[in-house]
């Protein structure tokens, strides 16, 4: 973990949060629910070493995703009054009616010197208002193709959790915003904090701001075949089942013969041997950064027993599985060292 060595546990963390329409509630609420368990001593919920509110333009509940509606505690503010301004993404089909008041409101805070965060889709919207240009963005893996169509001229990557770039920080999303929220809280109050936080959010670990997103993704997201594209994205999110060419062919719109010929033109496999490597990926990271059994591993990435997984496996990798969960067992490099909360 990154982290401030001489923090200044003094000064109280200031954040204020704007939401844009069809925001996603886990980025969120996982960012606000860290900066609370840090704010105070137990579980008492005292805004005293940081402080949060909630921002518009009016004073309109602004819609989640999921349907929950959130109120905004107050109209924009000054925007030298927080040490973060963050702007929570949600649905892409949502940021064109993103307020043109919220975007304005961004681009004063950065002249003023405030750091952005940006969490979800945020990236797109900053994208749109010039406030990445000559940065590099962190990206969640499912909106890379489609933000590099719209912002040729910006920089996304994908196998991070988070990116700081000169007063700018971007985060995909997701459960990322609790790895990120505790990263600012080991900077502003050190790593007795966050040990604390961790244990009142029954969580084993904070990852690093280098740790991939989804560290078993193949080649799809460089294909340039949108058909191949979308069957490897397909894959991606059914590895734990069979799936046929047939089925493959018809998610994308294209015959099974014709499905075979794009793979085959575009990563020298057919659509079966990609998909096998696919799981076997996902295998070799589970192996690497889980506590799971062998034999669950084999069922969580569709192999029907382990027997089977462990001869794909070898014939892939060149060694056992177990192998490779006796060279790198799972606590190994990731944990905190254990520390007494601070009650």
């Amino acid at each position: 973990m990154l982290r401030n060595q001489h923090p200044d546990q003094s000064k109280p963390l200031k954040v204020g949060f704007a939401l844009a329409p069809d925001f996603t509630l886990m980025a969120f609420s996982g960012f606000i629910e860290v900066l609370r368990q840090a704010a105070d001593v137990g579980d008492q919920s005292r805004p005293i070493w940081c402080s949060w509110t909630v921002m518009s333009q009016d004073l309109r509940p602004i819609k989640a995703s999921c349907g929950l509606e959130v109120t905004p505690w107050e109209l924009f503010r000054e925007p030298a009054d927080f040490d973060y301004i963050i702007l929570v993404g949600g649905l892409v089909k949502s940021l064109a009616s993103v307020p043109r008041e919220l975007t304005a409101y961004l681009s004063r805070a950065v002249r003023s010197g405030v750091a952005i965060i940006g969490l979800c889709t945020a990236s797109f919207i900053l994208a749109q208002a010039g406030l990445l240009k000559g940065r590099r963005c962190c990206l969640h893996w499912y909106h890379l193709q489609d933000f590099r169509e719209r912002f040729p001229g910006v920089t996304p990557v994908m196998d991070e959790l988070f990116i700081e770039d000169r007063g700018v920080i971007t985060s995909p999303g997701g459960t990322a915003s609790i790895d990120l929220a505790l990263y600012l809280v080991a900077r502003h109050f050190g790593d007795e904090r966050v040990v604390k936080v961790l244990r009142h959010l029954v969580q084993d670990w904070n990852r690093p701001m280098t740790h991939a997103q989804v560290p078993y993704l193949g080649d799809s997201l460089e294909m340039i075949d949108k058909r191949v594209r979308k069957a490897s994205v397909f894959m991606e999110r059914n590895l734990s089942i069979p799936l046929s060419t047939d089925k493959l062919a018809r998610e994308v719109g294209v015959s099974s013969r014709q499905l075979e010929r794009l793979f085959i033109g575009s990563l020298k496999d057919s659509p079966v041997g990609y998909f096998r490597k696919l799981r076997l990926r996902r295998a070799h990271w589970l192996l690497h950064h889980s506590d799971m059994t062998i034999t669950e591993i084999a069922l969580e990435c569709g192999f029907n027993n382990s027997s089977h997984f462990a001869k794909r496996y070898k014939d892939f990798f060149g060694h056992s599985p177990s192998y490779s969960r006796d060279s790198a067992p799972y606590s190994r490099g990731h944990r905190p060292a254990q520390e007494m909360d601070p009650q």
